[in-house]
């Protein structure tokens, strides 16, 4: 997964586990565990014409 981070055009840190978790179970679903790793690299990722919506973070920056 860690190769794909050179492809992405955002800085954002990752999330963590239990945020992945709390959203997964407001939206009632389950995410892939691919997704899942590429939300604890990289949050709100960009590729290529792609966004992916983040992912609330409980860190305040």
């Amino acid at each position: 997964m860690k190769d794909v981070r050179d492809l992405i055009h955002t800085g954002k840190i990752g999330v963590d586990e239990s945020d992945i978790k709390a959203t997964e179970d407001k939206l009632g679903a389950v995410f892939p565990e691919q997704y899942k790793a590429l939300f604890k690299l990289v949050n709100n990722a960009e590729i290529g014409e792609w966004i992916l919506y983040p992912i609330k973070d409980h860190r305040k920056f």
